[in-house]
């Protein structure tokens, strides 16, 4: 009896034995397995479409944005694949760093199982591992790689799975530097004017967040000229030496510059430089083109004559170079024109192979003229000429003005319209050039078809010549109503 009892309770536990293993192979289904590919994507039919080994552009550019497609399946166990939607899933770098992957971007998937990554390629974000390394310290180019791969980290139910691997070089934003010298011959003892310019991958002018700058291991304090420029003035030169500057650059979200230029300079003794410049006037006006002429001995090829125009108030209002012919002969040309053209006492500085001469000019306001055109009326016309008050849109419309000379002699003459828009933006700059004889009256018109409905103003312009911008005429306006 006893016997039996045992074979009975051993016979039990066998049961439960079996029964415990045979729920097993039920864990095992829920985590099923799945399988994420990158590179494919929904077409138009709601069909798979695309490359898995073109998934990601083998090379990628800082600042840019990518759109990176994958789907994400289920596996069956009789390998039927299924769509797994509103999952989670990751583009990771496991470049040089494996165990501790950097993610990239995160998407999540649709009701088909498509995802799209939307990835901004970021070159300080990732500074702690792999290819970003680099930019907190300088290196190579050639060392800015990723390793990417897509990654779905799986649930209760499902498996973790990751797409193939794909090497990416990182292109990363750069600064481009340029560092100049004023000229290429010095004396023994002078120094160097060292301008270093600063532009962005738009070729716009750039500050950079932090800069140092070396001269020959020794430490310059650049100036800030304007933005992206920036200058400083060197130690007095000496024979035979190695005038090296060193640039140190950073910018956020740019690679950190290191920029190590020679200045290719001619050390050489002092020698003796003739210099002569002259004016082509004593006084000049407002407006007036002031032309300068000079010579220069010795005459030494590759070298310029600099020229710094001051005005009175000691702002630089131009700058520039000119280089003497053959025969040491040069040129420059510039107009007392604009915002900062004042008048006053007006300093120019000339340097020639070290050699610096200044001289002066006077700038006075002259007299107005009397206008020499008068302006009778303005209207609007349509192409028949007849006089309209209101435009249809797309019909061409005449601005016609009546203009009458009242000079002894013929006047050449410029005849300019701007049309503005509501919001005061230029819709349209169209000229004529003319001329009117002595007592005569002459009707430029110029013709245009408007694109849009709304208030335009219109304003004339009566001018010597674009070349020559001194007004014959006070400005008239008029109003256009398109509708």
């Amino acid at each position: 009896m006893h016997s039996v009892k045992l074979l009975a309770l051993i016979l039990a536990v066998m049961l439960i034995i079996s029964i415990s293993t045979s729920q097993l192979p039920v864990e095992a289904q829920q985590n099923s397995k799945t399988e994420l590919t990158l590179g494919i994507k929904k077409n138009n039919d709601g069909h798979p479409e695309g490359y898995e080994e073109n998934a990601i552009p083998a090379v990628v550019h800082v600042e840019q944005t990518y759109l990176i497609y994958g789907r994400l399946m289920q596996i069956q166990d009789d390998g039927t694949r299924i769509r797994l939607q509103d999952a989670e899933v990751k583009l990771i770098d496991v470049f040089n760093n494996a165990q501790n992957p950097v993610v990239l971007t995160t998407a999540k998937t649709d009701k088909d199982g498509y995802c799209v990554f939307e990835w901004k390629v970021s070159a300080k974000k990732l500074n702690q591992i792999g290819a970003y390394e680099a930019q907190e310290g300088i290196t190579s180019l050639n060392n800015k790689r990723l390793q990417v791969f897509g990654i779905y980290e799986g649930d209760s139910t499902h498996a973790k799975s990751t797409s193939i691997g794909y090497n990416v070089k990182l292109k990363p934003l750069r600064l481009f530097v340029d560092v100049e010298t004023n000229k290429t011959v010095y004396n023994v003892g002078e120094s160097a004017h060292i301008t270093i310019t600063f532009k962005d991958v738009a070729n716009q002018l750039t500050d950079p967040d932090t800069l140092e700058v070396f001269f020959k291991s020794l430490t310059m304090l650049p100036v800030r000229q304007e933005v992206g420029v920036y200058s400083f003035i060197t130690p007095p030169l000496a024979k035979n030496t190695n005038n090296n500057v060193i640039v140190l650059a950073d910018k956020e979200n740019y690679l950190r510059e290191i920029i190590s230029s020679t200045v290719i300079v001619s050390v050489v003794d002092k020698i003796f430089v003739d210099l002569n410049v002259k004016h082509d006037q004593d006084t000049y006006g407002l407006g007036d083109f002031v032309t300068i002429t000079g010579t220069v001995r010795p005459i030494i090829t590759g070298n310029v004559v600099l020229i710094k125009i001051s005005n009175p108030s000691g702002v630089i209002f131009n700058f520039g170079q000119v280089a003497p012919n053959i025969d040491g002969i040069f040129e420059y040309e510039f107009r007392l024109f604009g915002k900062s053209a004042i008048t006053g006492e007006w300093n120019i500085t000339y340097n020639y192979l070290g050699s610096q001469v200044i001289n002066s000019l006077n700038v006075v306001e002259l007299p107005t003229k009397s206008l020499q055109i008068i302006i009778q009326s303005q209207s609007v016309v349509n192409d028949l000429g007849e006089m309209i008050d209101k435009v249809q849109l797309g019909s061409p419309v005449g601005i016609q003005a009546k203009l009458t000379n009242n000079e002894k002699s013929t006047v050449p003459l410029t005849y300019i319209v701007v049309i503005k828009d509501s919001e005061d933006f230029t819709v349209m700059i169209s000229w004529i050039k003319s001329a009117i004889k002595p007592n005569m009256d002459i009707k430029p018109t110029i013709f245009w078809i408007p694109e849009n409905k709304g208030n335009y103003n219109v304003e004339l312009f009566i001018w010597e010549s674009f070349k020559n911008p001194i007004p014959l005429s006070d400005t008239e306006n008029l109003n256009i109503i398109v509708v």
